[in-house]
């Protein structure tokens, strides 16, 4: 019950950040169905695997990534109209702010590690959102390259 309502609230919040960002009604459900997948995926796998935060991140980046190429092909879309929305979920936005709340609080060692961890989480949602586009399509050749040996 716990993972879906999870799935639920992870549809509606990347379904509210693309109607804020004037995404294409048509996009709505498969935003939604990418956002609940990949805040899923994180919620398992932090809360239920025990998985490091960052290796969390890095998975729900690679879910959204790889739906958002799969149905930016199916439904003619771009993937940043499917992508952006889903992402925001995964952003480290209180990790942001607990980082100036110890910067003003003159608490500066914890700042400073609450600013790495930032940091850390977003390059990891970067690595996990580029990396996998580049995987898909040299599987996809390697795939069509067999094909071609077999035929030879």
């Amino acid at each position: 019950m716990d993972i879906l309502i999870n799935f639920i609230l992870g549809s509606l919040s990347a379904i509210g950040f693309s109607i804020i960002t004037n995404a294409p009604r048509r996009a709505a459900g498969i935003i939604g169905l990418t956002g609940g997948l990949s805040w899923t995926t994180f919620y398992i796998l932090k809360n239920y695997s025990h998985m490091h935060l960052l290796i969390a991140n890095f998975c729900g980046a690679v879910v959204i990534s790889a739906l958002a190429y799969y149905f930016s092909r199916k439904f003619h879309l771009p993937e940043n109209i499917i992508s952006i929305p889903c992402l925001v979920n995964l952003v480290p936005g209180g990790n942001a702010y607990r980082t100036m709340l110890y910067m003003v609080q003159g608490k500066y060692i914890a700042s400073l590690n609450q600013g790495i961890q930032t940091f850390l989480i977003a390059s990891f949602l970067a690595i996990g959102l580029f990396a996998t586009p580049y995987m898909l399509t040299l599987i996809k050749q390697g795939i069509s390259l067999r094909k071609r040996k077999i035929r030879s």
